[in-house]
Formats: C-alpha cells, sequence, structure tokens
C-alpha cells in the first residue's frame, strides 16, 4: 500500500530492488516484539525528550543532512558532471520527504534503537565506541544484502527476492561501502548522545529525501565523464568527506554510553 501511494505520486520512486529492501527491513521490524520482550525493555526509552524540543530538533537535523547532500550535488555542478535544473514541483519534494521520514524512522527505530539496546546489553563494560563501531558495522553491511538475480517487476517483487540471497551481489563499491560506515558511526554516536533517536531520524530523513531532491535539482549531465569527482552522491570522495567531517565535529564530545 505504501509503493502504490509513493508511486502515485513519484512514479520509479521504488524500483524492484528498493521494494525488496524495504520488505526486508519489514522483517527485521517483525523480530523487534521478540527482541524487546526478551529484553524486557520497550520503545518508549527511544523517543524521550520534551514534546516542544522534538520538532525543532529534528527539523534541525533533517536541515543538516539535506544541506550536506546539496553540497555534494553542488560541488560536482561546479566539476561539470551536474547540471541546473531548477526548483521541483511539489509532488518530488513531497514524494521524497514522505519517503525518507518513513525510511529514516523504521531504520533508526531498528538499527540504533533496538539493535543499540542489544549491543548494549550483550556488552557488559566494553567501551562505547566498540558497540558504535559494531553498530555501524552491521547498518554498513545490510545495505549490501541484494537478491542474487534481478526481481521481477509487481508487487510482490520484495518477497521474490528472499529465494536467492547473498551478501554481495556483485562488487560492493568501496566508497559506498565506506560512507555507509561512516554514517552508521554518525547516526550511533549521536543516538547515544542524545539518549533518543529524534536527531538520528531527522538527520536520515534528510540525507534520503535530500538524495531524490538534489538528483531533480541538479541532475546529471549525460555527456559528461565521470570520475573521482561524481556523479553519485552516495559514493565518492566528496560525499565521503562531507561525512568524515561531520563524524568527527560530533565525535569532540564524550560518549554517554548509558542508555537509562
Amino acid at each position: 500500500m505504501v509503493r502504490m501511494a509513493v508511486e502515485a505520486v513519484v512514479p520509479g520512486m521504488f524500483t524492484s530492488a528498493r521494494i525488496f529492501g524495504r520488505v526486508q527491513l519489514g522483517v527485521a521490524l517483525a523480530l523487534v516484539p521478540i527482541l524487546l520482550w526478551f529484553w524486557k525493555d520497550g520503545p518508549k526509552r527511544f523517543f524521550g525528550g520534551a514534546a516542544a524540543t522534538v520538532g525543532p530538533r529534528l527539523a534541525g537535523w533533517g536541515f543538516l543532512g539535506f544541506g550536506m547532500v546539496a553540497v555534494a550535488a553542488w560541488v560536482q555542478s561546479l566539476l561539470g558532471v551536474r547540471g541546473w535544473a531548477g526548483i521541483p514541483g511539489i509532488d518530488l519534494w513531497a514524494g521524497a520527504l514522505a519517503t525518507g521520514i518513513l525510511v529514516a524512522f523504521l531504520e533508526e527505530f531498528f538499527f540504533r534503537g533496538v539493535l543499540g539496546l542489544a549491543f548494549w546489553k550483550a556488552a557488559g563494560e566494553r567501551p562505547a565506541t566498540l558497540l558504535i563501531g559494531v553498530n555501524a558495522a552491521v547498518f554498513a553491511a545490510v545495505h549490501f544484502i541484494r537478491p542474487n538475480s534481478d526481481l521481477p517487476e509487481g508487487m510482490l517483487a520484495g518477497f521474490a527476492g528472499w529465494t536467492n540471497l547473498q551478501l554481495w551481489a556483485g562488487p560492493a563499491d568501496p566508497w559506498k561501502l565506506a560512507g555507509l560506515f561512516v554514517a552508521g558511526l554518525i547516526l550511533a554516536r549521536t543516538s547515544w548522545q542524545q539518549q533518543n533517536l529524534w536527531a538520528a531520524i531527522g538527520l536520515h530523513a534528510g540525507w534520503v529525501a535530500g538524495l531524490r531532491i538534489c538528483q531533480g535539482v541538479w541532475p546529471e549531465i549525460a555527456q559528461a565523464s565521470g570520475g573521482w569527482w561524481g556523479p553519485s552522491l552516495e559514493a565518492g570522495p566528496i560525499p565521503f568527506l562531507l561525512l568524515l567531517l561531520l563524524m568527527f565535529a560530533l565525535w569532540g564530545r564524550p560518549v554517554r554510553a548509558r542508555l537509562d
């Protein structure tokens, strides 16, 4: 139903590969009640904080994530692999923002919330930095679980991928893998420091929505030859450098490892 609604507004937003990714996350989320029952805990700990501060926090971190993607797209336009196409219509904005918020909420709840709680419970006296690193490594690796063959089109395409899975379906882009790992470090570090998921959800949503919107604002130039400078907004030294700068900016403060 979500796919049908999004496709009606922004055709092409959910390809078969993206359907598989959402099904994959759905299967993971189905395990959440079991995990929370096992840890004798509940989801409310992940969404603390004063109600008056939640909206501004989501918006502020969301603008930061969007701004990072926009900077990468702008730099690539200066290097000649992207060109300005103008501000996109409301349909693209609505589809990108809705997808970004949905994906960010679900992924942060699972990866930083439920898995973060599991790692903390199992870690004993191990350093919080180790837990953050493990969380980031799992987050990055899961993005490369893919079907071993092309998926058919259709409503149930995502489910068909489970019949033939492998972790590395084709060569993994080292820049994308490194970027996802650093992004995982940032999101886990932010969640531990804030003691809730709101900042991580906002930042994650800004990245996801920003990718779609900036691809519409600065589309790739067909005849341009790609190089180390692009044209990907997810992989390459430009997005990686921006993520690295943000990670170093956040890592300066002590890590508060407790989750209570």
